[in-house]
This record gives C-alpha cells, structure tokens and sequence, in this order.
C-alpha cells in the first residue's frame, strides 16, 4: 500500500474519531504491544499493572500482532487479546480501514502504545484511531527509515514517557513506563507466571527433558553438532522433547534425524501445549527464543545457550526480574548487545558470539542441570 494511501485511511479515520462524543461514551483501556512472540510473552507479567487504569466494569483490550496471540492465554482473563494482522495492516487498504474503524468505534478512553520500537505505520496509527481522550507512548527508539514520521506522530499523543539513554532490559522500559503513567514506583516482576494461567504440567512416564534448538534467526542458532551431542549426554533413561515451531523442521532438516531416534518425541504442538511440557519436564535446554521465555516463566530449570547479540535487551535477565531456576550462557564480545547488525563474517553461518561458545562449557553446564534436578 502506498504511503500517502494509508495516511489518508487514517486521517478519515481520526476525523471521525474526531466528532462530538460525549465523554461519558468513552469507556475502556486499549493497549498496543506489537512486539514477537517472546515480548509477548514477557510483556504478559507487566500488563496486568495497567487494569489499574480502567474504571470499574471498564473494558480493557490488548492488541498484538496476529503471529504472537497464541500467548493470550498467560493474560488476566479480564484483558481481552486481539490479533491484528500487522502484514495486511500495512498492505491492505480494506483491512486496514476495517481495523482502524473497529478500534475508532470501541470508543475507548486511554489508549497506549507499550513499545519503544514501533512502526508509525501501524502502532502509531492505531492509537490515533482510537480517538481517546488520554493516549500514552515511550519516546520511540531511532529507527532512521521511520524517524521523521515518529517525531510527526508525536502530535497524536497526550504525553510520552522519556526512556533514559542507553541500553535496558524490554522488562525495565515496561516497568517504568507502567509506573510514569499510573504514577507507582512498583518493583520489576520476577519472571514467574501466574500459575493460575497455566495449563496443567503433562504428567511424563519417564525422566524427560526439553529440548528447544530453533531460532526464528538461523544466525542466533547453535549448531546441529552440540544439541546432538547434548541428547546423546542424557542418561539412558531420560526421554526428550524435540520443542519445534511452525516450519522449524523444513528449514533445518538435519534434525528430522533426531527426531528419528527411539527417545526422542518431536513437539509441534501449541504454545500453551508447549508450557504443559515444559512444566512437566525435568529441565529445558533452548537457545534464546519464545520457549526459553516461557520456560523461565514456568518456573522449569532452564539452560539458555543465548548470543552476544541481545545482551542487556534480552538476555541475560535482569538480575532484578530473574529466577534461580535459569542459566544464561553466551560468548562475550566487544561488539556485545548489536541486537543482530553483526559487523562480523559468519561462521559456520552462525554470529561469531554463538559459533564460539564453548562445547566444554555448555557439557559442564548440561552435567550440573543434571545433577541438580536428578531429584525433581
């Protein structure tokens, strides 16, 4: 869709948000969390905190893009999730008149953007949508492409949050966001979910661990060579889980050969089938991705073998927000936290931070997971 099409949907679509409403019409919260799978599920343990802003009875909505809803069930039954189609979003004109609408005709009354990367596009757009009389944003992180219309859409806000400079872990943002505009001083949360929101841990007949090898970024995965060697580490009478997402197996075929093996079971299953697994598992070893996240939040001892790329952003954790059941392993560079713009040749096709961590350090650390849950 051009540009100058999609800025005339929304501006129709202001305007008419735009007409005399009374202000007792408005009524709910809308919050915008456009982030992956793994923000999402993150982002469940700090949503909660903004039901405070509803009223009683009051709605309050969360809309994410359509590719991360299958986390909706980690959210208070209270906040509704709706998916939007961010792809279609920005190249459908219909769709995006018909989103837009939907959001103007929810007459809400405080609407927030939660990212502090977001497209003016889309995230933007949706909040100027819903007309409210209170809508709320970080200031936006550069993004060279998108930042003069980022500045533009400034006009579209109440007020913005001033991130301070430098680099900070998703979950410290979301937290003082949360506090400047509920005006609290809460504490980060650890990364523990609400077991309530979880589904009953999947009663396995034998020691099992799970194993979740596949990273949406191919460079951010460690190699075929250690998971098999980590499998093969397993004592005899423990089983795996082989964690897989949608299309994992076609893009990595070498791993239909584990999958293949006796004591292997290969899980293409659901996230919420996923957090079954992981809380009746006896650990999880995963590469930094959705699972691990939902790993950690299961409360299942956790073996993360993370990059370089995403230190402080991401990993490892907040010492703040982390529990004692996760180990975070990475190769440490200089060029640490260049959240995937490596400046470096690959190796193996993989980042230099991820081909150069340590087998004998990863096998240590497998034996201590071992020892340590041998009577959970």
């Amino acid at each position: 869709m051009h540009r100058k099409f999609a800025d005339a949907i929304d501006a129709i679509v202001r305007a008419r948000g735009r007409s005399p409403r009374p202000r007792s019409r408005r009524r709910g919260v809308l919050l915008v969390s456009s982030g992956g799978l793994g923000d999402t599920i993150l982002f469940s343990l700090i949503a909660p905190r903004f039901l405070n802003l509803a009223e009683a009875d009051e709605p309050v909505d969360l809309i994410v893009r359509s590719d991360t809803a299958a986390a909706g069930f980690l959210y208070p039954p209270r906040m509704r999730v709706r998916a939007v189609d961010y792809r279609r979003f920005l190249r459908n004109p219909l769709y995006r008149l018909r989103t837009s609408l939907d959001v103007s005709a929810a007459a809400y009354r405080v609407a927030l953007s939660t990212d502090h990367l977001r497209l003016p596009g889309v995230d933007d757009a949706l909040v100027a949508a819903s007309g409210a009389d209170e809508r709320y944003a970080m200031t936006p992180r550069s993004w060279p492409k998108h930042d003069a219309k980022l500045a533009r859409n400034r006009q579209h806000y109440s007020d913005w949050f001033a991130v301070p400079e430098g680099m900070a872990h998703r979950m410290v943002r979301w937290t003082d966001f949360a506090n400047w505009v509920m005006k609290r001083s809460d504490p980060m949360p650890v990364v523990r979910f609400d077991p309530d929101r979880l589904p009953a841990p999947t009663r396995f007949k034998s020691p099992t661990v799970v194993v979740h090898p596949f990273s949406a970024i191919r460079e951010r995965q460690h190699s075929f060579a250690l998971f098999t060697k980590i499998v093969a580490a397993l004592q005899s009478d423990h089983h795996v889980v082989l964690s897989a997402g949608p299309g994992d197996l076609d893009r990595n075929p070498e791993y239909r050969v584990l999958s293949a093996q006796p004591r292997v079971r290969l899980d293409e299953g659901s996230l919420e089938a996923k957090a079954a697994a992981l809380r009746g598992a006896r650990f999880v070893v995963t590469v930094d991705t959705s699972v691990m996240h939902l790993a950690v939040g299961t409360g299942v001892p956790t073996l993360c073998l993370a990059s370089a790329a995403h230190v402080v952003d991401s990993v490892p954790y907040d010492s703040r927000i982390t529990p004692d059941s996760v180990r975070f392993l990475y190769h440490d560079m200089a060029c640490r936290g260049c959240l995937g713009s490596c400046i470096h040749p690959y190796e193996d096709g993989m980042y230099p931070c991820v081909a150069r961590l340590d087998a004998k350090v990863v096998m240590d650390a497998l034996a201590d997971m071992v020892a340590r849950t041998a009577h959970v």
